[in-house]
């Protein structure tokens, strides 16, 4: 794809008709390369910016290959569903099939590929809409009836071919595995290979099952950013055994990875099938938070109701006891009352059936959910406590006045005070705090401290000149409880009363602002609690001298960084003090040039590399980091922990090559130089698969490193035969090539591809001058030359330089440079051939020209 503007079809210009094209119109209209695989080219289509051409050049397929496509392509024609690219032509001339659908320009691989980038997780709400829609897609495909037992099977489903809509929506399958028997690039077949099933590698086998596996691999690399290694360089037929299961230890969603438990199995007829898939990931899409917030407000207004239905029990006693001469308008008032506990009962009990039926699903697809919480019955609480609770004044003071209830108590010890100070209600905490002041219930709580907890400032200014420096029955003070809930204007006013103090776990205030996160009740605390002394000394560096690790957690988001007069961060203070755990937790805040585990890795002190390895991409004011120093003192083991060879082969040197860090290609190159990857080393969009260091430097083009490598590593070949001068060439690094092509000038990958192809191809004219001595007349395996490659691509000055060595040659179907020329319609290029080649079979060039009038006048003479 480009990386252009996203397209994608408009509903409005999808009803549109599309026209029927002839193959002149569609050559004609040819215009940007959207994207490109070693089957076809995918071109847009100018005049019609909602259509793409795909071109799929025949050369070198035999007859059953090209039936083959043909037949599927008939099929390919007729889908029609959301999930499936629309194709709505196939336009056939001599050598070339050109295919009209609508156009998308982005893909799920490069969706990835910027998530890997920047680092960030795909949301599990993107997860599951590619999913749900992939898993509907091929649903439709494998239950289409007339095209064999198992419907259609794609056999090429990979994030390369999943395009995107603009508007990032809608996810759709292309590029149904034409040509998948042909000759593919080592980067394809190896890009391919991750996501093939083990029927498909072990004996090419593709069934309705085997799209579905390479689904989950697409599931799993969403998921996980990676791509899973199930054979870890191995043969497919020693790791696909009996009782094989895969490793999903890096899935941390447990859906996901139940689902992919249940498409990762060896017997194809006991994988989920595309329908079960489907179903089973619709049946997950429910909306557990809006569920979970419904059901909190619920619970909320049913509580609400609630109170206010005690509130009017309460109101109903207080009349009868108060009231016995006004009997008559009693009667009214209860009645009244009575209608209006009826609606808020009936109110009640509907709320709370909701909350029943959404505690069920809740419980179903989140485990549960502690809801429980004690509800006070009102009705059976004293008239006293019950007025102090639903803050009824009138009933308070006339129940004081007449001395009634004073000292009575709930069955959690509560007294009226407390629950006054429990709800905030100031008004009755006024009328009972001389009577009812310093007692404390069952859990040695206060009123105070109910209001603390509770956050009402308000009823906790009425209560500290009676009861500050109490505790309750784990030593904890007003102060504290004040401190866990975060409550800023309740802890000014108790700082001064209870600071200092302890519970019986040696906590004090500060401790508990900071286990709870509350930091700007920390801040103000600290001054208090724990205040910085004359040498600026802080609480966070007295911690961690002392070895606190839990109060050290507490206190770095509040005092880190600072210095005291000696220079000294906490993160030395605890070096100082041999507390090398709080020195690993301070490091990131705090740490000064030289780390921990640089000492380590100087020294060799594997153990301490081991508990200081995360640091290992800082540098010292020298720029080195760790690894540099492990390596320059030789430490393999230490080089293996810091920067370790994963599981395709990619050692360290290979990364700092990647990233031209010619520091650490120095001080590796001994360690590791000569050593090939295993697997897939990614450099952007290229791919190479058993590739080395230098292979990489000649990609990148980092020119200084390909210089120190090439005596180590020059003459190496991938697995596929590719060298690192074919990579400079085809990305058009000269003087990469000129440090290169005195060792592997003349090399062939296993497919006949040189470096002076590549640069032909690509028109790299400096690169062709360069490498046409020690690499020109040679072909590939299928006879084309570089030749025929430049002016294939319209390379008029490659085609040039080209000419006197190659003109004339033929490839294995016979065709020359010039018929190239001619059939691509490159002018320039037919006028420098037409002299070298002027022998060619004039009736097949005026054949292959025919619909180019510019070519055929240069051609009738």
């Amino acid at each position: 794809m480009t990386d252009g503007d996203d397209h994608t079809v408009s509903p409005s210009a999808a009803a549109l008709a599309i026209p029927q094209f002839t193959f002149e119109d569609l050559r004609e209209r040819l215009g940007s390369v959207l994207r490109r695989d070693a089957a076809a080219v995918v071109y847009s289509l100018e005049g019609y910016p909602n259509l793409a051409v795909q071109e799929i050049l025949l050369d070198g397929l035999d007859k059953g290959d090209l039936d083959a496509i043909k037949t599927r392509l008939t099929v390919i024609l007729t889908l029609s569903h959301p999930g499936v690219l629309k194709h709505h032509q196939v336009v056939e001339d001599e050598g070339l099939i050109y295919v009209v659908t609508d156009r998308h320009d982005r893909t799920l691989e490069r969706l990835l590929t910027e998530h890997k980038r920047r680092k960030i997780p795909v949301s599990a709400g993107v997860i599951l809409s590619v999913m749900k829609q992939l898993a509907a897609a091929l649903a439709y495909l494998h239950g289409l009836s007339g095209v064999g037992a198992n419907g259609l099977v794609h056999c090429d489903l990979r994030p390369a071919n999943v395009l995107i809509s603009a508007d990032g929506e809608r996810f759709v399958i292309a590029d149904f595995g034409l040509c998948r028997n042909t000759l593919w690039s080592e980067s394809t077949i190896a890009g391919m290979a991750v996501y093939m099933a083990p029927e498909m590698l072990l004996h090419n086998e593709p069934s309705p099952a085997s799209d579905v596996w390479s689904l989950g691999v697409i599931l799993y690399e969403m998921a996980t950013l990676r791509r899973p290694d199930f054979l870890k360089g191995k043969d497919p037929k020693d790791v696909f055994v009996d009782r094989w299961r895969p490793d999903l230890s890096s899935v941390t969603d447990g859906f996901i990875k139940s689902v992919l438990e249940r498409i990762f199995v060896l017997e194809p007829e006991e994988r989920l099938t595309a329908r079960e898939l489907h179903e089973t990931l619709t049946a997950a899409d429910i909306p557990v938070g809006e569920l979970g917030a419904q059901y909190a407000m619920l619970k909320y207004e049913c509580g609400s109701l609630k109170a206010a239905l005690n509130s009017a029990n309460a109101r109903i006693a207080t009349l009868e006891a108060a009231l016995d001469a006004r009997s008559t308008e009693m009667v009214s008032q209860s009645t009244e009352t009575a209608s209006l506990k009826d609606a808020l009962e009936d109110q009640c009990k509907e709320h709370l059936a909701m909350i029943k039926a959404l505690e069920n699903r809740f419980t179903e697809f989140s485990g549960g959910m502690n809801t429980s919480s004690s509800q006070i019955n009102l009705s059976a609480l004293p008239q006293l406590i019950r007025a102090a609770h639903t803050n009824d004044m009138e009933t308070v003071r006339m129940l004081v006045s007449e001395g009634i209830g004073i000292g009575q108590r709930d069955e959690q010890g509560m007294t009226a005070l407390m629950h006054a100070a429990q709800q905030g209600h100031v008004g009755p905490v006024r009328l009972l705090v001389e009577r009812g002041n310093g007692l404390q219930d069952r859990n040695g709580w206060t009123a105070l401290m109910h209001a603390a907890h509770n956050g009402h400032p308000g009823a906790a200014r009425i209560l500290a000149p009676y009861e500050y420096w109490r505790r309750d029955n784990n030593g904890r003070t007003a102060l504290m409880m004040a401190t866990q809930q975060g409550s800023l204007e309740v802890v000014k006013l108790l700082l001064d009363h209870e600071k200092g103090l302890k519970d019986k776990q040696h906590h004090n205030a500060l401790y508990h602002a900071l286990e709870n996160g509350h930091l700007g009740v920390a801040e103000m605390i600290i001054p208090y609690e724990d205040p910085t002394d004359e040498k600026g000394v802080t609480a966070l560096m007295r911690a961690a001298a002392r070895g606190d690790t839990g109060m050290v957690r507490l206190l770095i988001p509040v005092q880190k960084g600072i210095k005291d007069s000696n220079g000294d961060t906490a993160f030395m203070h605890a070096l100082k003090n041999q507390h090398a755990d709080i020195a690993l937790l301070l490091r990131e805040h705090e740490a000064p040039s030289w780390t921990p585990l640089m000492c380590a890795a100087f020294t060799g002190d594997v153990t301490m590399v081991r508990r200081h390895f995360h640091e290992r991409d800082v540098k010292n004011s020298d720029g080195e980091t760790a690894l540099v120093i492990a390596a320059r003192k030789g430490y393999r083991e230490i080089v293996e922990l810091l920067d370790p060879t994963d599981e395709n082969g990619v050692t360290a040197l290979m990364r700092a090559v990647d990233r031209n860090d010619l520091m650490a290609v120095k001080a590796l190159l001994p360690l590791q130089g000569g050593q090939k990857a295993t697997g897939d080393v990614r450099i952007g969009k290229l791919i190479i698969y058993g590739g080395t260091a230098l292979m990489i430097a000649a990609a990148r083009g980092h020119t200084r490193i390909v210089e120190l490598l090439v005596e180590k590593e020059g003459g190496m070949q991938t697995s596929y035969g590719s060298t690192a001068l074919i990579r400079a060439a085809e990305n058009g690094h000269t003087d990469c090539v000129r440090l290169l092509v005195k060792k592997e000038g003349g090399v062939q990958n296993k497919y006949g591809w040189t470096a002076l192809m590549s640069a032909a191809q690509n028109g790299y004219t400096r690169i062709v001058e360069v490498l046409l001595e020690k690499e020109g007349g040679m072909q590939r395996s299928d006879g084309q030359t570089a030749l025929m490659s430049a002016t294939q691509y319209g390379h008029t000055d490659c085609t040039r330089i080209l000419l006197e060595k190659e003109g004339g040659m033929q490839n294995n179907g016979g065709s020359t440079a010039l018929m190239f020329a001619v059939r691509y319609g490159h002018l320039e290029c037919v006028k420098l051939l037409l002299e070298k080649e002027k022998n060619i079979d004039r009736r097949k060039l005026l054949n292959t020209a025919e619909g180019n009038e510019e070519i055929l006048a240069i051609l009738s003479k």
